[in-house]
């Protein structure tokens, strides 16, 4: 399964002596692997030489008809995203399907859609969103108003992921509210939650509607939390995966990431 050999800096050869097995319902060697690899660590190099990465990265990156990229997501968290699924999920015999709260451009759904194609043959990414810019929002807490974010033209963005072939990319429009509720009782069992949408509600609502559907032992990725303008956000994860759940996280960098109970 692991064709990389991901090497870090000496003064973490310690985490060779690291126990392998599960600690508070997550793997902490694996969450220092994947996040000191990318710092401190050739992992950036391994996957700008992986042929998949590549390609999905490109695909990506790719400009909207607006002129920006389709992703705004941080190359460092789409190789978190590509590492967990090469090295985590793709030896799972029935891993699940992949969902995404908040799309935007549609790029990073676009970049889990190229990767699983090759690495989870038959997993299915289904992203949500408005593509109309947030609905209202709490200015208690968070930094974005109602409408932030630009809308997407979604024919444009179905047609674009057709040519592509991307036949296991679906995009769902609407309020969450409206959508999740019956879209997640069909989709079925979850292996990876990536959660990118900024707000507080949003984050909170999202949560509590994919944690039903995820596997024992999928991933929760936070994009967003880490970020200066999506304090709201990280309190949706304080409140409700800390405190409530008592998670503790696999990794905290370049994002958060969880495993589900």
């Amino acid at each position: 399964m692991d064709d990389w050999n991901i090497q870090l800096q000496p003064f973490l050869a310690g985490l060779g002596n690291m126990p392998r097995a599960a600690r508070k319902g997550r793997e902490v060697y694996n969450g220092y692997i994947r996040g000191c690899g990318l710092k401190y660590g050739n992992l950036k190099d391994l996957c700008l030489a992986d042929p998949v990465f590549c390609e999905a990265h490109a695909l990506a990156t790719a400009p909207a008809p607006n002129g920006k990229p389709r992703t705004v997501v941080a190359l460092a968290n789409l190789i978190n995203l590509f590492t967990i699924l090469k090295l985590n999920l793709s030896g799972l015999t029935a891993p699940g399907h992949i969902v995404e709260f908040g799309s935007l451009r549609g790029g990073s759904a676009i970049f889990m859609a190229a990767a699983a194609k090759v690495l989870l043959p038959g997993s299915q990414v289904i992203s949500f969103d408005t593509f109309a810019g947030f609905p209202e929002t709490d200015a208690a807490i968070d930094a974005y108003g109602e409408g932030g974010f630009e809308s997407v033209d979604l024919d444009e963005l179905r047609g674009h992921v057709a040519s592509l072939g991307l036949d296991n990319l679906t995009f769902i429009e609407g309020r969450f509210e409206d959508t999740l509720p019956g879209a997640l009782a069909e989709i079925g069992r979850v292996c990876l939650a990536h959660v990118d949408c900024d707000v507080y509600d949003a984050v909170a609502f999202s949560y509590e509607q994919v944690k039903p559907c995820m596997i024992s032992g999928g991933y929760l990725i936070f994009d967003d939390p880490l970020v200066p303008t999506c304090i709201g956000a990280f309190e949706a994860v304080e409140e409700l995966l800390v405190r409530r759940d008592g998670l503790h996280a696999e990794q905290v960098f370049p994002h958060l990431v969880y495993r589900a109970p």
